[in-house]
């Protein structure tokens, strides 16, 4: 199995998968291991926006865990804070997008939390952000 993640906003995005260049040194955004009905499941069951799109860092799924070796939880780290830069380009103060990570098949699983953060400033040291938690990012004035 693998991890995969999802982001979810009311702004349609250009999607570029592994056969084009990465958008953002290392995100990809669009098709990658989900397929149509996956996509569709997670649409349904997570999400309360009107486009999803699949998205990966250096080709995985995003989560912060103490499970983790330290080198893939600061890959992780590193992935989600260019996801938030790439996203506040496309967002409005006010405007927000969501996140989820699960694996693959368990799109329709039940959360196990439901956050909301800023998109600047969201991180705090040691911080864990698992699979199967929606969280939503909230661009907030500078």
């Amino acid at each position: 199995m693998s991890l995969i993640s999802y982001i979810g906003c009311n702004v349609k995005l250009p999607e570029k998968g592994y056969e084009d260049n990465p958008i953002d040194g290392g995100i990809f955004l669009g098709p990658t291991y989900a397929d149509v009905d996956e996509k569709a499941e997670v649409k349904e069951a997570q999400f309360s926006t009107e486009y999803v799109y699949e998205v990966t860092f250096d080709s995985w799924g995003m989560e912060l865990t103490p499970y983790q070796d330290k080198d893939t939880y600061e890959k992780s780290k590193l992935g989600l804070e260019k996801v938030c830069d790439m996203m506040e380009t496309y967002l409005s103060v006010g405007d927000y997008f969501e996140f989820y990570t699960c694996w693959i098949g368990d799109e329709y699983n039940p959360r196990e939390a439901d956050i909301t953060l800023t998109i600047r400033g969201w991180y705090t040291e040691g911080m864990e952000l698992r699979e199967q938690t929606l969280i939503r990012f909230v661009k907030s004035e500078s």
